[in-house]
């Protein structure tokens, strides 16, 4: 059996500190440089309507829903991948310390000095951990406003707001949870960050070609010395709690991509092995010996 060439269109919606980062390197490789977009405000600011609805990988970071709808492609096969709440929860506060103490220029004044007292703590110390780690079922049930924000971008011409994104106004919605439900339900992969291997051969048997022979790897926490280690584990209790409170409708959401992965993982080892087009790998290939070549020449 024999399947196309091009991997088919889709929509990667990146949640944060679920090996998104990995996966839309991946991507990166698999897809031609014309047919990949790092969807984030600055790149769609850039470009035209004309020019945004002709790519053919979107790897949206960080943005829901309304953001595929501005592309406006419903034939986009959207996939995720979640990962347990609390351990996502801790990661990504981490990182957002890392960056605070690294790129302090990347944010606001008036934000740093709200911040202070994590640079010098740990995720006990905040209060308001909304603010530094959204829920997947925020990220993927809230609604915003791009379509206002772009038109009113375009009509001012002023760049300041690209540095003041998260002025796009909230879209009210009778219930974020069951929309990220619904919206998990309706995705051809659902994948899971402690199940990444599996994962990855689910997305890869999406697109029609290999899973990779290697798992990529990117933006893994320093402080985290094995794969299998629980931040949980490190917790005190009134902090535990504190972060299932704040995660209470993650953990259904939870459990439900983990039933749509059982699913989708069972029929995908149901149906007889794919022969797969081997031109994927041979422009990755290709690629990595420019990017060598182009390496020694400059060193010579």
């Amino acid at each position: 059996m024999y399947f196309r060439i091009e991997p088919p269109p889709v929509f990667f919606l990146h949640i944060p500190k679920t090996g998104g980062t990995a996966i839309g390197s991946w991507l990166q490789s698999v897809y031609r440089v014309r047919d990949y977009l790092d969807v984030d405000i600055p790149q769609v600011a850039a470009c035209s309507a004309e020019r945004l609805s002709r790519y053919r990988c979107y790897h949206s970071w960080h943005h829901g829903r309304n953001m595929l709808e501005f592309i406006g492609r419903p034939d986009l096969a959207v996939f995720t991948v979640l990962r347990e709440p609390i351990e996502r929860t801790v990661s990504q506060f981490d990182q957002h310390k890392r960056w605070l103490a690294k790129h302090p220029q990347k944010f606001r004044p008036e934000y740093l000095e709200q911040m202070q007292p994590l640079l010098v703590g740990d995720i006990s110390n905040c209060t308001d951990i909304s603010r530094i780690s959204p829920t997947q079922t925020a990220l993927l049930g809230n609604r915003r406003d791009y379509r206002t924000f772009f038109e009113n971008l375009r009509r001012s011409g002023s760049r300041e707001q690209l540095q003041q994104p998260f002025g796009i106004s909230q879209i009210p919605t009778p219930s974020p949870f069951d929309d990220a439900c619904a919206w998990l339900r309706s995705m051809p992969v659902v994948g899971l960050a402690e199940r990444f291997a599996e994962s990855m051969q689910l997305i890869a048997d999406l697109l029609c070609i290999p899973p990779p022979e290697e798992l990529p790897v990117a933006n893994v926490n320093p402080r985290r010395s094995h794969r299998e280690n629980k931040y949980r584990d490190a917790l005190p209790q009134d902090t535990l709690a504190r972060l299932e409170e704040h995660n209470r409708h993650d953990f259904e959401l939870y459990a439900l991509a983990q039933e749509l992965f059982e699913q989708q993982w069972a029929r995908f080892n149901a149906r007889p092995r794919r022969t797969y087009s081997i031109a994927p790998r041979l422009r990755a290939q290709t690629r990595r010996a420019r990017a060598f070549a182009h390496t020694r020449l400059r060193r010579s």
